[in-house]
């Protein structure tokens, strides 16, 4: 059966072009087979796509209204070399793997929202639900190592969400969604100009009971921007949200209770909730000849609690959040020697600070004192430099480096009956980047690039302490190391006609002390030697004037090299990847028909470092979006996973006797909406 559906899969890719993306297109719009002319996540600068030493693609806005998705995740599942993994089904707490990371994806994918860092410094991953998507106006994806410019976490890649803009001209919209398992969401949109300002405002409001028992979920969000032109070089940048949320944890089910009723939950008590805002303000100073200065400073608070009273030892854990961000750089691009150059230089400053309030017993119901008490302070500063400058008119070299600092601060105490000794201690640690990069533009929207880099991960805060009950203390795992890599890649973007083009990337990344979870010990370690490999093709293609192909397949194998799992495939890594899309537009006046497959190969569930158990089954998935557009009005009705295929993306071995634990994914289900805009 594994064997025929990615026979299938590929079979179609053969028949139709490949691709990533599609849009709607007219004589003022570019082909789908053309590559979005810019970016600013490869270079944190505006830069055309065919000039960048890596492979990015960009989910365009147009994308996003034709899709079903509810969150960023549910967007990047379509993308070419990433795989999603969803615990409850409501996109929150996913995990997005680019390169073949599997369990520790979240700590080795950066992920950004218009530049600013959303990764957590623990364990808690990335909060995919904290920018409604109907704000997002774009998603950048560059894949391979991003650490010169971005630093820590972007060993894999980085993912730069960009939300909506405001714009001087007056506008205002909103909408309803309504689906399957009593889901509603209700989001409102206005802006407009004022003087040299224009500002836009947002809000939303959630409620779905979810697909499983006790997969309830409920959120609101509200937030703002404002740019202000106060010269015609100096332009100054205000935004800011909040965003309030609480969750039901179905937990997990063995393959005997999946099979029994994969719906059900056997922790109906277990919850967790989200209060998480930020404010963001900026300037943009155009220093003309001399160069231009851009900076951000940023704070975001985010609290929230989770609760587990049906656990063997129930437990509750509270936290609060602070993070304080300030990243200035310099620009400048102009001729050097005769030839093009463009050099940016900066610096970026994050002071994080987490408090942590735990509390737990051998029985329900929970102690009303703290059990546990921790304080984590993480700063961090890392310089850069990064330079493009053309050897000829058709051939760019670019070269960059990194250097990071950080520090860590803990102090944890136990309170519980039996008390371990305290934690008080502080350290640091420095790790370096660099990258080196061709780019040979031998035609008009084609090119051939390859690059070397250097990547590195620092541990996360969780990953660093240690319960060592031998020795009655808590402390600092001091054989842990920071993770670094060696990357190479090579790729081709070729434009065959301006209706039809195609990309392919060759990659390798060979890990040293890759950071992971060696569950059989029970700790966090490095790993000797890991190698991530494979391959990534994409293309696009506009067969008529109404119908755009698109499709993607990725090939990778993440490997241990070394003992004491050598030889071993890393967990929750499927070596196939597919999607195929299909976009029918204007065949009737104001119909749009959208289709979407996507395959994922086998992978070993998460912790079968043994490679002992039996793989996690292939699925594939078709996505339908039918929508009618009339003047001011666009109502639509979708319908995911048609087949009604009966899946889990995430499993864990765990548990005692040791087994398989799945988190079953949704069956098919339905959305329909209604939006104005004016």
């Amino acid at each position: 059966m594994k064997k025929r559906r990615l026979t299938v899969v590929l079979i179609a890719m053969l028949i139709f072009p490949w691709g990533s993306s599609a849009q709607t297109t007219s004589e003022d719009e570019p082909s789908p087979a053309r590559l979005p002319e810019v970016v600013v996540t490869g270079t944190r600068s505006t830069e055309e796509i065919r000039r960048i030493p890596a492979n990015i693609s960009v989910i365009t806005a147009e994308e996003i209204r034709s899709s079903n998705a509810k969150t960023a995740a549910d967007l990047l599942r379509r993308e070419e070399g990433v795989v999603v993994r969803d615990l409850l089904g409501n996109g929150k707490t996913a995990q997005v793997d680019l390169r073949g990371f599997g369990e520790t994806a979240g700590s080795n994918t950066l992920v950004l929202v218009d530049g600013r860092r959303v990764n957590e410094i623990d364990l808690s991953g990335t909060d995919w639900a904290q920018i409604p998507i109907e704000q997002i106006e774009r998603i950048e994806v560059l894949r391979g190592p991003g650490s010169v410019l971005y630093g820590d976490n972007a060993a894999a890649g980085v993912i730069n969400i960009i939300t909506k803009a405001p714009s001087q001209k007056p506008m205002a919209g909103g909408g309803i969604t309504l689906g399957s398992y009593d889901r509603y969401r209700l989001d409102a949109r206005a802006g407009g100009g004022l003087g040299k300002a224009a500002l836009s405002i947002y809000g939303s409001l959630e409620d779905t009971d979810g697909y499983r028992e006790n997969n309830d979920y409920r959120a609101k969000d509200v937030g703002g921007r404002i740019a202000l032109d106060a010269t015609d070089r100096f332009r100054v940048n205000l935004s800011g949200s909040y965003h309030e949320d609480d969750f039901g944890l179905p937990g997990s089910l063995t393959k005997a209770q999946v099979d029994a009723d994969r719906r059900q939950s056997l922790d109906p008590e277990d919850q967790a909730s989200t209060e998480d805002y930020f404010v963001k303000a900026g300037f943009d100073w155009d220093l003309m000849k001399i160069g231009q200065l851009v900076a951000d400073l940023s704070y975001r608070d985010r609290s929230g609690d989770s609760k587990f009273p049906d656990a063997s030892f129930p437990f509750k854990n509270e936290f609060t959040t602070e993070t304080l961000g300030f990243t200035p750089r310099y620009l400048w691009q102009g001729d050097l020697f005769g030839y093009g150059n463009k050099l940016i230089a900066g610096v970026d400053l994050y002071r994080v600070s987490q408090d942590t309030t735990s509390y737990s017993g051998f029985f329900s119901p929970l102690p009303a004192s703290p059990t546990g008490l921790a304080d984590v302070d993480r700063d961090s500063a890392g310089f850069y430099l990064n330079n493009e400058f053309y050897l000829r008119k058709d051939l760019l070299l670019t070269l960059g480096g990194r250097h990071e600092y950080v520090t860590y601060d803990f102090d944890v105490r136990d309170l519980s009956a039996f008390p371990l000794a305290p934690l008080n201690e502080s350290g640091s640690d420095s790790e370096n980047a660099f990258q080196a990069g061709l780019t040979y533009l031998y035609a008009e929207n084609s090119s051939l690039f390859t690059r070397i880099g250097r990547s590195f991960r620092f541990p996360l805060v969780d990953e660093l302490v240690v319960y060592d009950f031998t020795t009655g203390q808590i402390r600092v795992n001091p054989d842990l190391k920071p993770q670094t890599g060696i990357h190479y890649e090579i790729g081709v973007r070729h434009a065959f006609t301006p209706r039809l083009g195609a990309n392919l990337t060759l990659f390798r990344a060979e890990m040293e002390d890759e950071i992971f979870f060696n569950r059989p010990v029970f700790t966090n370690e490095n790993h000797p030697e890991t190698l991530h490999q494979g391959v990534e093709i994409g293309a696009r293609a506009e067969v008529t004037k109404h119908v755009a192909l698109t499709g993607n397949y990725t090939y990778q194998k993440a490997t241990f090299e070394k003992e004491p799992y050598q030889d071993k495939d890393l967990p929750a890594v499927p070596q196939h990847r597919a999607n195929l899309g299909l976009r029918i537009f204007d065949l009737l006046p104001g119909v749009e028909l959208a289709v979407d497959g996507s395959y994922y190969g086998s992978s070993y569930a998460v912790s079968d470092f043994e490679n002992d158990f039996e793989k996690l089954d292939d699925f594939f998935t078709l996505d339908v979006k039918l929508a009618y557009e009339w003047k001011m009005l666009r109502t639509f009705v979708g319908v995911n996973n048609l087949t009604n295929e009966k899946y889990s993306e995430y499993a864990v071995i765990g548990g005692f006797p040791t087994e398989t634990n799945f988190y079953p994914a949704p069956e098919r289900n339905f959305v329909f909406g209604l939006r104005a805009a004016f």
